[in-house]
């Protein structure tokens, strides 16, 4: 059977019956294009990331992921036969809305936060997980569990809250670290679902607010405690 051969951009491509051909293995043309232009793009997004700041490569939120992804991917792809110009565009491209994205989250958050930020997941609320968040958003029991052996916690029942990071990743809060710190946890009070479970548990479980601080905030903690204490002087 014939077959017939045609010339793009300096490599051969022969057209015929043959499932697999000599070029799958071995095309001089640009052979050097992967050692001397992928070498040049390599140091050019390695400068731009050093001379830019850290929050460039941290995954902190859902976009930043995605950039981090495309980036290695147009990387990929300059090495691999792209054009050098094009490729760096397409780089600097990336690079552009990830810094704009991460001023806007960082100067104008109360504004721009709920666009391009997911909020924390609360999926476990002292000691009970919370089934219908984690099937909402395809959290497994396994997951959660999985968590816990990081954090070398053995039972759900210790953990004060669990929450899904908007990058996906699980912090474990312990309720001895809440009874035993006299600050105020407003790295957990910033989120709003573990406010709102706070205010209902409060309402429901006053004992606990007074025997076992877990009150909405420290300082609510507190005075409560104080207040309990000087009934309890007064009457006596």
């Amino acid at each position: 059977m014939s077959s017939s051969t045609s010339n793009v951009n300096g490599t051969t491509i022969v057209s015929g019956p043959d499932i697999i051909q000599l070029s799958d293995f071995y095309v001089k043309a640009g052979i050097l294009h992967p050692l001397i232009v992928g070498s040049i793009a390599v140091i050019a997004l390695f400068a731009c990331l050093r001379i830019g700041s850290n929050r460039s490569i941290a995954p902190i939120t859902c976009f930043d992921w995605l950039i981090t992804v495309a980036l290695g991917s147009t990387l990929a792809g300059i090495v691999n036969g792209n054009s050098l110009v094009r490729g760096l565009l397409a780089l600097a491209t990336m690079l552009f809305f990830q810094y704009s994205t991460s001023t806007m989250t960082s100067r104008f958050s109360k504004y721009c936060s709920w666009a391009l930020e997911s909020p924390p997941l609360v999926v476990v609320f002292r000691g009970d997980m919370l089934s219908d968040v984690m099937h909402k958003h395809r959290i497994s029991i396994g997951d959660i569990y999985a968590a816990l052996r990081q954090k070398s916690i053995l039972s759900v029942s210790e953990v004060e809250c669990a929450v899904i990071e908007p990058n996906g990743t699980i912090s474990i809060f312990g309720k001895k670290a809440l009874e035993e710190s006299h600050a105020k946890p407003e790295s957990l009070l910033i989120i709003p679902g573990y406010r709102k479970l706070c205010e209902k548990w409060d309402a429901t479980h006053p004992e606990d607010v007074l025997e076992k601080g877990y009150g909405a905030t420290a300082k609510d903690q507190n005075d409560k405690r104080d207040n309990h204490s000087g009934s309890s002087n007064s009457t006596a």
